[in-house]
């Protein structure tokens, strides 16, 4: 009877062994898989947020114009529906994200939020046109869907 009893307490051992091991190789997978999507797809998100930066600010030069006082989201997304070639872009980024625009000194700040969390993401200066400036996505902590105070520190 002590024998079986042995054999059985060593089935148990390894069966939760094995279980063990196979939750923390899923619950690994999913992480590195959920990272790996954020990063594909916020990097897309990126690109074409900087893109949308270059578009704006010619659509301003070429009219001799100063970026309006009152620019804020709803501006952003009329501009771009006037000057932007691929509408499917300007439509996911309205789609998919909270958008908040606003002037800053002579350029403006655009912020992409998740609309279910308010969580802010990312967040894009014009006055560096080939990239995004501030990144959240990619951060542990998070941040409200809010403009940088030290703006200028990213524009120097």
């Amino acid at each position: 009877m002590y024998i079986s009893g042995l054999k059985v307490r060593n089935q148990y051992r390894r069966l939760s062994i094995v279980l063990t091991t196979v939750i923390l190789f899923a619950g690994c997978s999913y992480f590195i898989k959920n990272n790996s999507n954020k990063a594909s797809q916020y990097s897309k998100t990126e690109v074409i947020l900087s893109d949308f930066s270059k578009k704006i600010v010619a659509y301003y030069e070429r009219q001799n114009q100063s970026l309006p006082e009152d620019f804020d989201e709803r501006q952003f997304i009329e501009v771009l529906k006037k000057v932007y070639p691929d509408q499917s872009k300007v439509e996911m980024i309205k789609r998919d994200f909270k958008i908040k625009a606003h002037t800053i000194d002579h350029n403006y700040s655009v912020v992409l939020c998740d609309p279910n969390t308010d969580a802010k993401l990312m967040e894009d200066l014009s006055c560096t046109l080939n990239r995004v400036d501030i990144r959240f996505w990619d951060k542990e902590s998070t941040s409200t869907c809010e403009f940088e105070e030290n703006w200028e520190l990213y524009c120097k």
